[in-house]
């Protein structure tokens, strides 16, 4: 690994786990490593429940060993992740009323019955809008407190495998129970060691990892430790300060954890290739949120490989709504051109997208692109606008088109630098 290079979280995890053994690996390595399997990261979704655990195990005595206990980071650190998948759970069964498959191997049934919240009554297609928000709000939302109860109690083992309570129903439960201390500290670890960008740390985060540059804080785990992911003083403030001025917050609320989940259950479901599914997750979003340009985007990106014209709908109401990452959504429009034959119209895309700010670095997005035998594939992005480049590049070479391969082919290599 090149320690020049900026820090990404998912880069050296990826080569560190190249070795079978995690006493080799960093602690940036094992805790995202850890925090993968939980949430059931992009490197996770298809992995053996047997092989995680066994997994999660070695890392988790190695993490101990050096300092940092595996056990307090799973149940305080990724506390509010693992509750999402829960959460998740219970109201995607909720929407879909069986339809589609929830995680397998998870046991539904069971889970209902030890947070004392009933499934939604069965109804002929998808049950009214107005029926599953009153469902989150009587049923679901009450029952987190349980869900951090199970999760502060829980065995390691049941926690990657949403295994719910083995005596029946958890009892009743308010919030606060846990050392608040312990989860600021914890999450502030993962953050430290798992989360690439500052953009995505929490906002106590920040302000632990600020106190501790200037002496006023102790770490979660032994300094030497800390260092293993190095920690900016400049892009920390930064980040406080634009958070302080613009009044952005942590997407902490209820309703933004449901839409993170269900944005997670809708990709391992494009990984499947079960298109129309994962389109349904977004299109009860649109109902409920019909001005979210987020949920529109994301509705066009799961229709593209199954229904591209449908798809450029979508993307374009999107982009007329303002959807803040425009080079994503040109990206998506220039898959659907191309789909169609229009390959004139994705570059003209792409050349608007191009003259575009660039704007600062965010993390990787899910992208589509074409496989050699046809059909696509979903791949991690980490570079829109190069991979924006590439795109073009590779439609005007299948169009014999030498002078604009040429032209996005160097684009496509000419990184420069973000604000």
């Amino acid at each position: 690994m090149d320690h020049n290079k900026p820090f990404d979280a998912q880069e050296w995890y990826l080569c560190d786990a190249q070795n079978g053994d995690p006493q080799r690996w960093r602690t940036v390595s094992l805790v995202t490593a850890m925090m993968g399997i939980l949430t059931r990261g992009p490197h996770f979704l298809d992995t053996a429940l047997q092989r995680d655990q066994r997994v999660i195990r070695a890392v988790a005595r190695e993490l101990s060993a050096r300092g940092l206990d595996a056990l307090s980071l799973a149940r305080y650190g990724m506390r509010s992740e693992v509750a999402e998948i829960v959460i998740g759970i219970l109201m995607i069964k909720a929407v879909y009323q069986g339809r589609m498959g929830v995680l397998p191997g998870v046991d539904i049934a069971r889970w209902h019955a030890a947070l004392g919240v009933p499934p939604l009554q069965d109804a002929p297609g998808l049950p009214a809008e107005r029926s599953i928000l009153a469902y989150f709000e009587k049923q679901v939302l009450p029952a987190i407190p349980r869900i951090h109860q199970w999760i502060e109690t829980a065995p390691l083992d049941d926690l990657v495998s949403l295994t719910p309570p083995h005596n029946g129903e958890l009892p009743r439960a308010t919030e606060g129970t846990a050392d608040h201390g312990l989860n600021e500290h914890y999450t502030w670890a993962v953050d430290h060691f798992a989360t690439t960008f500052y953009t995505g740390w929490r906002t106590k985060s920040l302000h632990l990892a600020l106190r501790w540059l200037d002496g006023e804080a102790v770490p979660p785990c032994p300094e030497e430790l800390m260092r293993d992911r190095p920690t900016s003083r400049s892009e920390t403030e930064a980040e406080i300060a634009k958070r302080a001025v613009y009044g952005e917050q942590d997407a902490a609320s209820s309703e933004a954890s449901l839409a993170h989940e269900m944005t997670r259950h809708a990709v391992g479901l494009l990984r499947q290739g079960r298109y129309r599914e994962a389109a349904a997750v977004f299109e009860f979003g649109t109902r409920h949120r019909p001005d979210d340009p987020t949920l529109r985007n994301n509705l066009g990106l799961c229709l593209i490989p199954e229904d591209p014209r449908e798809a450029l709908r979508h993307l374009q109401t999107a982009e007329d709504m303002g959807y803040k990452a425009p080079l994503t959504n040109a990206y998506n429009q220039m898959c659907c051109f191309a789909s169609i034959g229009r390959s004139r119209a994705a570059l003209n895309v792409a050349e608007s997208a191009w003259n575009l700010p660039v704007a600062r670095h965010t993390p990787g997005v899910q992208l589509w692109r074409r496989k050699d035998e046809g059909g696509w594939e979903l791949f991690d992005c980490d570079d829109t606008r190069s991979c924006l480049a590439g795109l073009a590049a590779s439609i005007a070479a299948e169009e014999g088109w030498s002078d604009e391969e040429a032209t996005w082919r160097a684009r496509a290599a000419d990184r420069p630098a973000v604000s």
